[in-house]
């Protein structure tokens, strides 16, 4: 299961980048500097075999950070599709 939730993790850090890098609106850039370094500390938890409440209470922090910010550009739903991903193997 952690091998899973590594490789969803992985899959969708670089989806956040590569979203950060095209996205055309200014404005959604400093929010994907947030959503990438939030999903990286859940997969240092992760990889550093954490106890599981930690990792459930980055996940939901990183959660409330998705549901409290408005991307402008299209470019997002790759990325939320993938912490959707992740989301359903943690």
């Amino acid at each position: 299961k952690t091998k899973n939730m590594k490789k969803e993790l992985a899959t969708y850090i670089l989806k956040l980048n590569e979203a950060a890098k095209t996205t055309k609106r200014a404005e959604d850039r400093s929010l994907y500097e947030k959503y990438l370094s939030s999903a990286a500390v859940i997969l240092a938890l992760v990889e550093s075999g954490a106890e599981k409440e930690a990792i459930k209470n980055e996940v939901q922090s990183h959660e409330r950070l998705w549901g409290n910010t408005w991307l402008v550009d299209d470019v997002y739903t790759s990325p939320s599709s993938a912490w959707q991903k992740v989301k359903e193997v943690m």
